[in-house]
C-alpha cells in the first residue's frame, strides 16, 4: 500500500529576524514528515494563504513517491502559473516531499 500525503502544513517563522516560510508535509505513515523551504521574504502570507488553501487541498491523499506528476499537476492547473508566491509554495512542498 502506498505511502500518502495526510496534511500539508505552512510554517511561519522568524529565526534571528530573517522571515521564513516552510512546508511540512505529514504522511499516512505515523512520525514520517517532511519539510521544506518556500521562503519568499516579501510575500510570506500569500505563500502560506497558496499552500494552505490550494496545495493543501490538491495534495492530500496523493502517494508520496509521485512527486514529479505532482509537481506538474499542480503547477498546470493553477490559476497563478509562473508567478513568484506559488512557485516558492510548490517548491516547499516539493522539497519536502524529497525530504521524505
Amino acid at each position: 500500500m502506498p505511502i500518502t500525503i495526510k496534511d500539508v502544513e505552512c510554517i511561519l517563522t522568524a529565526p534571528d529576524g530573517m522571515r521564513m516560510v516552510i512546508v511540512k508535509v505529514t504522511t499516512s505513515e505515523p512520525g514520517l514528515v517532511g519539510y521544506g523551504c518556500a521562503t519568499f521574504t516579501q510575500r510570506a502570507y500569500a505563500v502560506k494563504t497558496a499552500v494552505e488553501a490550494y496545495l493543501r487541498p490538491f495534495a492530500i491523499g496523493r502517494d508520496v513517491d509521485r512527486i514529479e506528476d505532482l509537481y506538474q499537476a499542480a503547477y498546470v492547473s493553477s490559476y497563478w502559473r509562473q508567478g513568484p508566491v506559488l512557485n516558492n509554495a510548490l517548491s516547499g512542498l516539493d522539497q519536502a516531499l524529497w525530504d521524505i
